[in-house]
């Protein structure tokens, strides 16, 4: 079985529609993967488990580090400098980032042991819901007080450059 990812954004003329693209599939896979980790835990790790598991690993390696880039690289220079509580906002988002990223790696370790044969460490599900609420409460925060903000500040054009911007970078990674 070939796992691919699949780019939860597919129209890139606008970077506010991609984040969001990215925060709606973000919190779907959250649900998947706390689902299909309470399974495990109950019922072990067969191999249709086992093969949501590769999908939902191979979309999180994929999808975070594209994410925060995308944030990091085109949305916040944007509109860094232009209001204060936006810079303050920005500041909490980013050390969101990191915690975000620890715990991954935290997981990722689990999963990556799980993949190759190992059972479910005891700890598997407090991992998990580690990771998935510091994930949901970051995206949660951005799209009821970040992104309407910058709804309110970006123009369609500078929209439109960050969105540019983001397809960019996906071709030099390729």
């Amino acid at each position: 079985m070939q796992i691919r990812f699949h780019d939860p954004a597919s129209d890139f003329s606008d970077g506010l529609a991609v984040i969001r693209a990215y925060h709606d599939s973000l919190l779907a896979q959250g649900r998947r993967l706390l689902e299909l980790v309470s399974e495990i835990e109950a019922h072990g790790l067969d191999p249709e488990r086992a093969n949501r598991l590769a999908e939902l690993y191979a979309y999180y390696q994929r999808a975070n580090a594209l994410h925060h880039q995308d944030e990091e690289r085109a949305l916040f220079p944007a509109v860094v400098g232009q209001d204060l509580l936006i810079d303050g906002m920005i500041e909490r988002l980013g050390l969101d980032h990191e915690e975000i990223e620890e715990a991954w790696r935290v997981l990722e370790i689990d999963l990556k042991a799980m993949l190759a044969g190992h059972p479910a460490p005891p700890q598997l599900g407090e991992k998990t819901a580690r990771f998935e609420k510091l994930q949901r409460e970051h995206l949660l925060r951005e799209n009821e007080d970040f992104l309407p903000r910058l709804e309110r500040v970006l123009t369609a054009e500078q929209r439109g450059k960050m969105g540019h911007s983001m397809a960019a970078m996906r071709r030099k990674a390729r």
